[in-house]
């Protein structure tokens, strides 16, 4: 039975190539995938500051 993927440390290779050359596609894969959530929160975050501002305009006046 195969353990869980671990993070491990860095080898000076990897650090002299700043740490990408290794990354499995599994590990890509999530990086982007986790992206991807990021922006579509970010997306949300500024519909809602948005709709937000437009309300206190309103009610202020």
């Amino acid at each position: 039975m195969a353990e869980p993927m671990k993070p491990r440390a860095l080898t000076y290779t990897e650090m002299m190539n700043g740490g990408r050359q290794q990354m499995d596609e599994a590990e890509h894969a999530r990086e982007q995938q986790l992206k991807q959530r990021v922006d579509a929160l970010q997306k949300d975050v500024d519909q809602l500051e948005k709709s937000l501002e437009g309300g206190s305009e309103s009610a202020s006046s």
